[in-house]
């Protein structure tokens, strides 16, 4: 492992990737906040490099690597009052006047299996971010440098947004809970915004998808309606305003920056 190991200006051991892309020897190099978390230790440890100079590197450790951003930036969140960033983050998404949203549950990485009644063969689906509330479950899937997955191990058919919204609208529906469906991604990755545009423009575009086998979805126009893109410069201005009208006691400056050097 020691072939090809560089530092950085602050002393953090990387490597270039076959395809040119910085890969940090530690992924907690990569991380700007818990880094000693169990639950980033446990994705670190399940998802790593099987080729190339990088084998056996974490894929958090990647500067490209969409779960490093996922957690950088929610799990700072989640230590802020949700009341003072949940709508500027997530305007789409409006709380009932009575749901109670004081300690929201924030997941990451949580597993969810298919309807029982799908005919082809499927494993769990691992969402990028799970946030539930009493009323309401909210699957995220966070995108970076990547489009979404065309296909499924099993079905070629089946892309990673419609393959969201049908397990997480069962999900929903064995909670009781209203499903909404967010794809967090850059605006240039245009193949997709396309496909979700083409799911939550028309209803019929899921029905035939899914509507073979999920009878128990008896309203696609207001799944479709809860089906949104956000971007991901929009959660950096979000985060700017936020932190200008002083709402919350946690200093975002480090996330800002963060995401300025992400971006740009």
């Amino acid at each position: 492992m020691e072939e090809g190991i560089e530092k950085d200006e602050i002393g953090r051991k990387f490597i270039y990737s076959d395809s040119g892309v910085k890969v940090f020897v530690d992924f907690k190099d990569n991380l700007i906040v818990d880094p000693d978390d169990p639950i980033i230790a446990s994705q670190a440890i399940n998802w790593r490099y099987s080729k190339g100079i990088v084998k056996g590197l974490s894929y958090l450790g990647s500067k490209n690597s969409e779960d490093a951003m996922t957690w950088n930036i929610f799990k700072t969140l989640e230590k802020s009052d949700p009341e003072k960033w949940f709508s500027q983050i997530f305007p789409q998404i409006i709380l009932d006047k009575d749901e109670q949203f004081i300690d929201p549950m924030l997941r990451f990485w949580d597993k969810y299996f298919p309807p029982p009644l799908r005919s082809f063969p499927e494993g769990e689906t691992h969402v990028d971010l799970t946030i539930e509330t009493s009323n309401k479950l909210i699957f995220i899937e966070v995108k970076y440098k990547a489009d979404i997955s065309k296909k499924t191990k099993h079905d070629p058919n089946r892309d990673q947004i419609i393959r969201n919204i049908d397990v997480g609208s069962w999900a929903a529906k064995k909670r009781a809970k209203e499903f909404y469906f967010i794809l967090l991604t850059l605006k240039a990755n245009t193949y997709s915004i396309d496909k979700l545009h083409y799911y939550n423009s028309n209803p019929s575009n899921i029905i035939e998808e899914i509507g073979s086998y999920r009878r128990d979805i008896k309203d696609y126009v207001a799944l479709c309606e809860n089906i949104h893109v956000i971007y991901w410069n929009q959660i950096l201005t979000s985060l700017q305003n936020i932190k200008l009208a002083k709402k919350t006691e946690l200093n975002y400056t480090n996330l800002i920056d963060y995401l300025n050097n992400k971006l740009f």
